[in-house]
């Protein structure tokens, strides 16, 4: 072979290279613009709506609807303990009782919760060393129906006695006091809960107290008639107490009211009105020429 078919096939060879160069710059140059143009398909996280706390709940508190709401949660993290909204209904735990401590965002489950009617609902509801005492009611004494699981009430006790009068007669005697105060209504008959503002004639009144209240609740009974007297939302919730000790009474007044405070012709005649009624009943009696 001549050197001159030698440098013709180096030639051929160096462009074919170069060609080959180029053209594998070029394809490449095409994918990449092809894939920067190409939208990126992401990873599709499938969810499903869970039943979780919207506040935090304490133990011992009823579950309202405002304390619940349906969160989106990744399926693959759901347990089989958390309620799903395809299979459950917010309602199923509206009245239900909290056992321990729920956390705001927290999923909330079955056995976070003691549902009505299940054995120890009531013991769940009662604070630490509480007691639950039913108390008999009527229009009157239970305001009509206007009381409901949740509200504060005070209790009142009315007794007779029999004192003398100013004429040291036997007479009966009646006289009110405030025997307990800031008690929490359980339940209103048999029911824990008050669906669409309902109004309704209670028979009896759960309160929930200490030991030495339930006590203090057994002798009221006995000696006269217990009333219930409704206390203020905003002072419950804008204050840490109720303004009583721990035996339930007030410190800035005695607590009861006696009928003289009523009527108070029952503790004789009071002397502004003696003055009056002597000046009334004096009678001038003429005769011929004489007065008596």
């Amino acid at each position: 072979m001549s050197i001159r078919n030698i440098l013709i096939l180096l030639v051929a060879i160096g462009a074919a290279g170069l060609t080959a160069f180029y053209a594998n710059n070029w394809i490449n140059a095409e994918r990449a613009a092809m894939r920067a143009s190409t939208p990126v398909r992401q990873k599709v996280q499938r969810t499903a709506r869970i039943l979780i706390a919207a506040k935090e709940l304490q133990a011992g508190d009823f579950v309202r609807a405002e304390h619940l709401k349906w969160q989106p949660w990744p399926e693959q993290a759901i347990n089989q303990e958390y309620a799903l909204e395809a299979d459950r209904e917010l309602e199923d735990f509206v009245g239900a009782v909290v056992r321990n401590l729920i956390t705001p965002g927290q999923p909330v489950t079955d056995r976070m919760v003691v549902h009505a009617g299940d054995r120890g609902f009531l013991a769940a509801v009662l604070g630490p060393g509480g007691r639950a005492v039913s108390v008999s009611v009527n229009a009157t004494s239970g305001i009509s129906g206007f009381i409901f699981p949740g509200d504060r009430i005070d209790v009142l006790l009315t007794s007779r006695f029999n004192a003398k009068n100013s004429s040291g007669e036997d007479q009966s005697r009646y006289v009110t006091r405030t025997l307990l105060t800031g008690l929490r209504v359980l339940a209103i008959d048999q029911k824990t809960e008050n669906r669409d503002g309902e109004v309704s004639l209670a028979k009896t009144v759960t309160l929930e107290v200490n030991p030495k209240q339930a006590e203090k609740i057994a002798i009221g009974m006995a000696m006269g008639t217990l009333s219930l007297s409704l206390q203020s939302l905003a002072r419950v919730e804008g204050s840490e107490g109720d303004g009583t000790d721990d035996k339930g009474q007030t410190s800035k007044d005695p607590g009861y009211t006696l009928d003289t405070e009523v009527n108070s012709l029952l503790a004789g005649t009071p002397p502004a009105l003696s003055t009056e009624m002597q000046t009334i009943s004096k009678v001038t009696v003429l005769r011929g020429d004489k007065a008596n």
